[in-house]
């Protein structure tokens, strides 16, 4: 269930937010992307062999991407305020199994405040060295990107519960 809080010019009819701005391809990418660093967390946080990641599925919609590029974070960075190749992935690494397992089906647990926008380096940095590696948020970023982050993570969360 995405976000579908838009209508079609006053007319009444509710739009699905994906359509409407016409990014249909660019949030497919940034949620595959999300997918495979989630696979890569799964690998590492897990003691078990690495096809345990394929097949894992995720509670973002293409919508939801949507929501946290273009309103939450208005399409721009977190941490360098800069809107060229951004990417969505977790901004804690977990301190637990983010695997769900209902049957056969394997899932994350990754939720709409988990997550940030980022240029590609610095996804790339954050996830070699907070996700994967053994860095803290406090070694890699100052004291206001941290706050900055953690009051749009807050935002995330009140938006969440509406979905």
């Amino acid at each position: 269930m995405g976000f579908t809080g838009l209508t079609l010019l006053g007319s009444g009819y509710p739009m699905d937010y994906v359509t409407f701005k016409g990014r249909n391809k660019m949030y497919d990418a940034l949620l595959a992307f999300l997918q495979s660093s989630e696979e890569k967390i799964v690998r590492t946080t897990e003691d078990a062999p690495p096809e345990l990641a394929v097949g894992l599925r995720l509670p973002i919609t293409s919508g939801d991407i949507a929501f946290l590029l273009e309103d939450l974070y208005k399409g721009k960075s977190v941490v360098s305020n800069l809107s060229s190749r951004i990417l969505i992935l977790r901004w804690r690494k977990p301190t637990k199994s983010t695997l769900v397992r209902i049957e056969a089906q394997k899932s994350s647990n990754v939720k709409l405040r988990d997550l940030v926008c980022m240029t590609r380096e610095e996804a790339i940095r954050h996830q070699r060295e907070v996700l994967q590696g053994d860095k803290t948020l406090e070694e890699l970023y100052d004291a206001d990107t941290i706050a900055t982050v953690e009051a749009k993570l807050k935002e995330a969360e009140t938006y969440e519960s509406y979905r």
